[in-house]
């Protein structure tokens, strides 16, 4: 009876010892609250919640709460958030927004959380386009840079090399289009122009214009903003690309209907041979069509006067007022170590921003190998409120003159002046 006793009181005594143990693990338990946008997205959210399950599992006093929020949405949420007092520890950041959320002054110092050695582990364009004043405002994760996609088994068959000029480009675009079938009709083009009047399009005509060394929008030397769209280089640039289906026919028919998931669409099934786009397009294409894996190639865009690409660089910022910023550095570490910023490119296609990735045999090969170099000629897209409305002048111009309302003069001309009259409207 007494050595019955014993043991009942011995047991009880290790329960109340286990509760105790319990209460401290879970009143040590940390919650990062993380808002997201590529959570909300498929494949991204998958991977995304892949790696946090991981984590949390290697880290059971951590829990990784997400508040999904779509791209488009972002900063309004997170300036609600932030004028509400109620910021998640860490949020999506990208460049197009670092001004506006240090403005709110919601960013913690990244600089001092991280350290100079882990960050020279970025590729410094990333970093630059992470920061504001010199100082780090997010922490990079992906890049989507700009670059031209080809199909490598067609260039081969056909005994052509990747174009480095927009002359080796008309030219490889005009052997690539041909009547493949024999029924007399070209049924296949050398180039998926994305001509429609929106962001997608213009940013990729963007590019084209400053490879020529013109600019939509930038700084001159007493720091005002001026415009080139209607300079000599400005309207070779725009009568280029209109070219392209007026006049050397290396375009389908109907290029001002075409936006992104057009042209996606267009390389899927096999009726265009190049696109400018990002290595996210991969996915997209290989998920339409599984049977194109391994013959679609990048290679940056090509010059005039000298290859330019925009990064499309995302990432987290760690919120100023967040109670566990060490636990978040450390998720955030986590979140672009190497492998998991591999498993990420392998699902999404997206660019991992750390060098030691990027190094990788999956990244230099030569699916990706055009964006990793893109990524050396990366230019920043001006961060003004008014920017939406010269995308809109430029789309109207390029429009204007694929549907032969104007000449590539008259409709640069046009463009020039309503793009200063916003530029005035904006100071």
């Amino acid at each position: 009876m007494k050595k019955h006793k014993v043991m009942t009181i011995s047991l009880f005594v290790i329960f109340l010892i286990l509760t105790a143990l319990n209460f401290q693990s879970y009143a040590a338990s940390i919650t990062l609250r993380v808002l997201s946008t590529t959570i909300v997205e498929k494949p991204e959210g998958n991977v995304e919640r892949q790696i946090a399950e991981e984590f949390m599992q290697k880290n059971p006093d951590i829990k990784i709460e997400f508040i999904g929020v779509p791209m488009n949405n972002v900063y309004a949420k997170i300036t609600t958030l932030a004028t509400g007092g109620d910021m998640p520890d860490i949020f999506t950041n990208v460049p197009q927004f670092v001004a506006q959320a240090a403005d709110l002054g919601i960013v913690e110092d990244l600089d001092e959380l991280l350290g100079p050695d882990f960050i020279k582990g970025f590729y410094p364009n990333a970093i630059r386009e992470a920061s504001l004043n010199g100082k780090l405002q997010f922490i990079p994760w992906f890049s989507t840079p700009l670059a031209l996609l080809y199909r490598g088994d067609w260039f081969k068959a056909e005994g052509l090399a990747a174009p480095q000029t927009w002359d080796d480009f008309v030219a490889v675009a005009k052997k690539l289009t041909k009547d493949v079938n024999n029924d007399g009709k070209v049924d296949r083009w050398g180039f998926a122009m994305l001509g429609a009047r929106n962001d997608s399009a213009m940013s990729r005509y963007n590019c084209i214009l400053k490879t020529f060394g013109a600019y939509e929008l930038r700084r001159d030397t007493s720091g005002n903003w001026v415009t080139d769209v209607d300079s000599p280089k400005g309207i070779n640039a725009l009568r280029f690309f209109t070219d392209l289906y007026l006049k050397d026919h290396v375009v389908p028919p109907g290029p001002t209907e075409v936006s992104y998931a057009e042209a996606l669409e267009l390389m899927a099934l096999e009726k265009t041979g190049m696109m400018i786009t990002g290595p996210h397009s991969i996915g997209g294409i290989l998920a339409r069509n599984p049977k194109l894996a391994g013959k679609i190639y990048s290679v940056p865009v090509p010059k005039k006067e000298k290859h330019v690409s925009f990064l499309g660089v995302y990432g987290f910022s760690i919120s100023k007022t967040s109670k566990h910023k060490d636990a978040a550095v450390k998720y955030l570490k986590y979140l672009i170590s190497k492998e998991n910023l591999l498993e990420w490119n392998r699902v999404t296609g997206r660019m991992p921003c750390r060098i030691d990735a990027g190094k990788e045999p999956q990244i230099s090969g030569p699916v990706y190998a055009g964006f990793v170099k893109a990524m050396d000629y990366a230019e920043a897209v001006p961060n003004v409120a008014f920017y939406p409305e010269i995308i809109d002048i430029e789309g109207e111009a390029v429009q204007a003159v694929l549907t032969g309302q104007a000449t590539p003069e008259q409709a640069a001309k046009k463009a020039g002046e309503k793009i200063r009259a916003a530029i005035r409207r904006a100071q």
